[in-house]
C-alpha cells in the first residue's frame, strides 16, 4: 500500500507499533493497550490547521464481522468485545482482503463515540499487514453517482434483535446491527423505536445481500415485519 499521502506521525506510529508486533514472540498475548497520550499534531499543509492524529492504538482485539453498508461494501469491522471500526468504503477491496474475522487487528484512529473507531489504520496482528487509510483514486475512473449506483440496491426486508447500535460522527444513532447479522441504516431524525440492546426491531428498504450478510437503507421500520411505518411520506 503506498504511503505518499500518509502524514509523518502517523507514519511513526505505524512503524513503532508494526515493530511491536514483529517482536512478539508466537504464541505470546498481545500486550495491554496503554494511555492514550495527548494526540500528536501532523504538519499542516499551507493554509491549513494541523490535524489531530492518534500515536497509539485507540482499539485491538478480535474480528466478528466484516461490516458493510447497503451497497454491499465493507466499510467496517465488528469486534468480539462490541467495537465498531469505521473504514471508508472506498477502500472496500483493500481491508476485505486485509483482514479476516478470526483474525486479531490493531487500531489507530480517533474514537468517535462509546465502542465506536473511526479508523486511520488497522494492523493485522497474524500477518503484520498495515491497511492505512487513503483517498480515492482516478485510476479506474470516476466512482458512479449515488444515482446510478442506487439501481443496482434491492428490495431487502429484515426483523430479528437489536445486537448493536451504530453512531455517526456526534454519537446519534443512525443504524443498527440486528442479532443475526443484518445491518439496517436509517437517518437520526427518523429514529421512533428502542434500540436497547434486545429490543425487537424490523425494516424494509433497499440494500444488498452478499457473502457479509444484509444491509439495507431502510424505507420503513417497525417492532416486527407485520408492524413497519413509512419513513417517508409517498410521492404524489
Amino acid at each position: 500500500m503506498s504511503t505518499s499521502h500518509i502524514s509523518p506521525a502517523l507514519a511513526v506510529a505505524i512503524g513503532l507499533i508494526s515493530f511491536q508486533v514483529y517482536a512478539q514472540a508466537p504464541g505470546a498475548p498481545n500486550p495491554a493497550l496503554p494511555p492514550a497520550p495527548p494526540p500528536m499534531l501532523a504538519p499542516a499543509s499551507p493554509g491549513l490547521a494541523p490535524t489531530p492524529v492518534a500515536q497509539t492504538p485507540v482499539a485491538q482485539g478480535e474480528v466478528k464481522r466484516m461490516l458493510i453498508n447497503p451497497y454491499g461494501e465493507v466499510d467496517g469491522l465488528r469486534l468480539v468485545d462490541g467495537t465498531i471500526i469505521k473504514f471508508p468504503p472506498h477502500m472496500a477491496e483493500a481491508l476485505s482482503a486485509a483482514v479476516k474475522p478470526g483474525q486479531s487487528v490493531r487500531v489507530l484512529g480517533l474514537a468517535e463515540a462509546r465502542g465506536v473507531v473511526k479508523a486511520d489504520a488497522i494492523i493485522n496482528l497474524a500477518t503484520s499487514q498495515t491497511l492505512i487509510e487513503q483517498p480515492p483514486s482516478l485510476a479506474n475512473g470516476r466512482p458512479l453517482p449515488p444515482h446510478l449506483r442506487a439501481q443496482n440496491l434491492q428490495p431487502q426486508s429484515v426483523e430479528g434483535r437489536v445486537d448493536a447500535v451504530m453512531t455517526g460522527p456526534r454519537g446519534e444513532a443512525n443504524g443498527v446491527i440486528l442479532s443475526n447479522g443484518s445491518i439496517i441504516r436509517f437517518p437520526p431524525e427518523s429514529l421512533r423505536l428502542s434500540v436497547q440492546q434486545g429490543a425487537p426491531f424490523a425494516a424494509s428498504g433497499l440494500g444488498t445481500r452478499n457473502t457479509y450478510g444484509t444491509s439495507l437503507e431502510a424505507i420503513s421500520m417497525g417492532t416486527s415485519l407485520s408492524a413497519l411505518q413509512p419513513l417517508y411520506d409517498a410521492v404524489r
